[in-house]
């Protein structure tokens, strides 16, 4: 049971984790085959967005499932930006499923070892069938 509470702490904190740098996140890695060599940002839906607007454009955040784009308006005209997979839709609905399936899993159990069969239930061991006789 401790190994099962631990697995379900540490997975979830990494879930969690995903979600939240899918939202606000935002590091530096270098990008192989660059020349000349240079980092490339790896950013969160928040932070690209900030990144934009930062640039001076008016910018929107549009989310779709599982994707998220960030739209500008250039001379009064929205150009659509590129879709994005979305880190934080996708951990948080494998931490809801995760999180389901051993609550369902932890009740069955549960629910079994409380059960307890009568004796009047159980067939009889010593009793000839039809094709015995």
């Amino acid at each position: 049971m401790k190994s099962k509470l631990i697995g379900l702490l540490l997975s979830n904190t990494i879930l969690l984790f995903i979600s939240v740098y899918g939202l606000l996140g935002a590091f530096w890695v270098w990008q192989p085959g660059a020349a000349p060599a240079q980092s490339v940002p790896l950013f969160g839906a928040n932070s690209y967005l900030q990144s934009v607007k930062n640039r001076g454009y008016n910018a929107a955040l549009v989310y779709g499932l599982l994707t998220y784009r960030v739209d500008i308006w250039v001379n009064g005209v929205s150009e659509l930006g590129v879709t994005r997979f979305d880190w934080t839709q996708f951990s948080l609905i494998l931490l809801g499923v995760l999180d389901s399936w051993i609550l369902v899993d932890f009740l069955r159990s549960r629910k079994q070892k409380h059960a307890k069969i009568p004796e009047t239930d159980l067939p009889k061991e010593n009793k000839e069938t039809e094709c015995e006789k």
